[in-house]
């Protein structure tokens, strides 16, 4: 790719790395808006001449191989909040590389020609003239997610169950479907969500003030790799890793690429990073 091999040599880091076969395994978990991510990282480190072997696994999974060595890196921890439980354990056998992009959070959103003096926070949620007019069941994601565990603590927070309201686990297909039909027929809809994530840049929506902050705060996502990792990679490319910073609507632009323009996660990298030679030359230069 000529955009990246120019915009890092005009930035002074585009030295090849050794000659010998160098071969990094990237771990993320597998869903688009992390995988958009990796491509980014990928596109890095084989323009330093690395050969990239990317393994995809749900969190349970990926962060032990990270762990275990079996993977050197991980795009990306939601830190300190978020995947706090998974990184624990791996915490002393890694190290943080990057903040990649800030602002990952989970909230409630709902489609924004629901009249905002009626409906801008969670506590509205609870008023009769809301309730009555918002479904009772509120679809949310399986029910070890963040999204979900997260969104139990609100409906606690905000007394949503004697509203009459019901949270419900389900499979991602039910979780975008109910939220498409309810937009198609410009129906009421109350759809939990979370940033990086295509639905963002997709549709248009208003995210519902949380006064209660039951979510928790806003966490960073972070690059981390394995401490052996030091004995792969050359300084300079580590230190072009470190300094990757993709804004969290970057992120949700790259991911609605993939989910609404069909391209693959590594596609859609790359073309944010053909448009974007600008970006890519301060990592470079930081």
């Amino acid at each position: 790719m000529k955009y990246t091999i120019a915009t890092l040599m005009a930035a002074g880091l585009a030295t090849a790395a050794p000659a010998q076969d160098r071969t990094v395994t990237l771990g993320q978990v597998g869903l688009s808006f992390y995988a958009v991510v990796g491509g980014v990282v990928q596109e890095v480190l084989e323009e330093r001449g690395y050969t990239v072997e990317v393994i995809e696994g749900s969190h349970s999974e990926i962060f032990p191989m990270l762990g275990a060595g079996e993977v050197d890196l991980l795009a990306a921890a939601w830190l300190p909040g978020g995947h706090a439980a998974l990184y624990e354990p791996v915490e002393d056998v890694t190290f943080q590389i990057a903040p990649i992009y800030e602002e990952a959070r989970f909230f409630w959103v709902v489609p924004s020609y629901v009249p905002e003096d009626m409906v801008s926070s969670i506590e509205d949620l609870a008023r009769p003239e809301v309730a009555e007019r918002m479904p009772d069941t509120i679809i949310s994601l399986p029910e070890a997610t963040g999204l979900t565990t997260g969104g139990r603590r609100v409906m606690e927070a905000y007394d949503l169950g004697s509203a009459g309201y019901t949270l419900e686990a389900a499979p991602p297909a039910n979780w975008i479907g109910t939220f498409e039909t309810a937009v198609r027929n410009e129906e009421w809809v109350v759809f939990p969500l979370w940033q990086p994530q295509w639905v963002n840049a997709a549709h248009d929506i208003r995210a519902l003030d949380e006064p209660q902050n039951a979510y928790g705060d806003p966490d960073t996502a972070w690059l981390i790799g394995h401490e052996s990792l030091r004995d792969t990679v050359d300084a300079e490319t580590l230190a072009l890793l470190e300094a990757i910073r993709l804004p969290v609507d970057v992120v949700t632009e790259m991911d609605r690429r993939v989910n609404v323009d069909g391209l693959s996660p590594r596609e859609a990298a790359q073309s944010w990073m053909e448009e974007n030679p600008a970006a890519v030359a301060a990592w470079g230069s930081s």
